[in-house]
């Protein structure tokens, strides 16, 4: 049995700048991208809903935005926008010159409005103006001042984040702001590629849009579409999610360690860290890749379908820490049954189950039956670009969306089953949630269905 450890420095285990060959890596950011970018609106103005969402669902991008309790925003458009996969996170409840005292508060109110997986995780201070330390760091994982230089520091970070995490920098977008231009914007997050750091952009309102109280420096909103059209056309270099998102993978990747073993043709990762709080698990997804000469694997996390690739002498994928043991078997292993591609039909005894019943439940409605059958709905619906149409008839909130690097993902449904159908009615992919968010499946264009639980989604790729 051979065995590899890789681990952060803030763990301990091994000294700083040393060296070791290792089988399994920790990726710096999301996809082995080189830096990172997020995107944060502040104010929740009526246009964050009615024009940035359906930018962002454009490119298959996701970005923060901070509402304040009292000036009534669109509750169910700002839900809208959390179950597709943004973050909705707090700019106070009054938008005072400082928000002591509403730190708590603040949270507590916005998480009684919308339903995601950990509340709110994520503040923004009104006015620039840093409120308790001590309060934000036992409320939220990330506070977020304005330019990081209006305070004597840089306006990006490096790989490893900010020196607090109750002044996390973001730089102003707009008329009175910075980055005003698509070559602004892009010329930010060219830096933190070169530099292998983090962007954030800060964005009230948009010039000639509904903006209601987001009145301070509109920003163009051809400048920020052509932005996230620029990331998309280098999507293998640049992560763009929301700052929750990335607070969570930064601080996980750091206290992590992930340990590979070789047994009987399998080899087994085990991913842990040891940093739950009582604002976050830190269960977001870590991308890995382990060091394999096979030419097929199938790969698993405590019995659950991973999305996988092999280039380049490694197998990779995203895997969530304290999951549960991950199992890459190959040709001939004894692991789970591999599939001839991440995007082919999983042969495993779930899956023919699934496949065996899909005659009584397929959800494109082929199936004959009497009465109305509530799937028959998805036959004559549009399939246009990430259309996602939600016929469930619970109050349970998942985010199910198409990202940029074209996957269905799947967040909030921890331990629930996951089950994807072509547009044929046949099944491509059976798995369980695990963590915060996860990559169901990629595949050919066009249209799926994604039955989470008792809940069914339709999803362009």
């Amino acid at each position: 049995m051979k065995k590899a450890i890789i681990a952060a420095a803030s763990v301990g285990m091994f000294a700083a700048g040393y060296a070791i060959a290792q089988d399994v890596e920790i990726a710096t950011w999301s996809g082995f991208r080189k830096g990172a970018a997020s995107f944060t609106f502040d104010d929740g103005a009526p246009s964050h809903v009615t024009d940035a969402g359906p930018m962002f669902k454009k490119y298959g991008y996701k970005a923060t935005f901070n509402v304040v309790v009292n000036w009534n925003p669109n509750w169910s458009g700002f839900q809208g926008l959390a179950d597709e996969g943004h973050e909705i996170a707090s700019h106070s409840n009054t938008h005072g010159n400082n928000m002591s005292g509403e730190e708590a508060s603040s949270k507590q109110a916005i998480a009684g409005k919308i339903n995601q997986k950990y509340g709110v995780i994520t503040v923004a201070y009104p006015n620039c103006n840093v409120p308790n330390e001590s309060a934000v760091l036992q409320n939220y994982i990330v506070g977020r001042i304005c330019n990081g230089s209006w305070k004597g520091m840089n306006d990006e970070m490096g790989k490893d984040g900010p020196s607090n995490w109750a002044q996390v920098p973001a730089t102003m977008t707009g008329a009175e702001g910075q980055l005003k231009s698509t070559n602004d914007f892009t010329g930010r997050m060219q830096k933190v590629i070169q530099s292998n750091g983090w962007a954030a952009f800060l964005t009230h309102g948009f010039q000639g849009k509904q903006n209601g109280n987001a009145n301070y420096s509109p920003t163009d909103i051809n400048a920020i579409d052509g932005a996230l059209k620029w990331a998309q056309q280098n999507d293998k270099d640049i992560w763009v999610a929301p700052m929750g998102h990335v607070a969570m993978y930064l601080k996980e990747r750091k206290a992590s360690k992930a340990e590979a073993s070789t047994s009987g043709g399998n080899i087994t990762v085990k991913l842990t860290h040891n940093i739950k709080d009582n604002i976050s698990n830190y269960d977001y997804p870590l991308s890995l890749r382990v060091k394999y000469s096979g030419s097929s694997a199938n790969v698993t996390q405590a019995g659950a379908k991973l999305e996988s690739k092999i280039d380049g002498g490694y197998v990779y994928f995203d895997a969530v820490p304290n999951a549960g043991d991950i199992v890459i078997a190959g040709e001939g292993g004894s692991g789970p049954s591999p599939e001839s591609s991440s995007s082919s039909v999983s042969e495993s005894s779930s899956s023919k189950t699934a496949k065996s019943s899909s005659s009584r439940s397929n959800p494109w409605g082929r199936s004959s039956s009497s009465g109305t059958n509530p799937w028959e709905q998805f036959i004559s619906s549009s399939s246009g670009t990430d259309a996602i149409e939600d016929i469930a008839f619970t109050n349970q909130h998942f985010s199910v969306y198409r990202s940029s690097d074209n996957y269905i993902v799947v967040g909030g449904a921890q331990g629930m089953p996951i089950t994807v159908y072509n547009h044929m009615g046949q099944v491509v992919r059976v798995t369980r949630g695990l963590g915060f968010e996860q990559k169901v499946y990629t595949g050919a264009k066009g249209a799926y269905i994604v039955r989470v639980g008792n809940r069914t989604f339709k999803v362009s790729l």
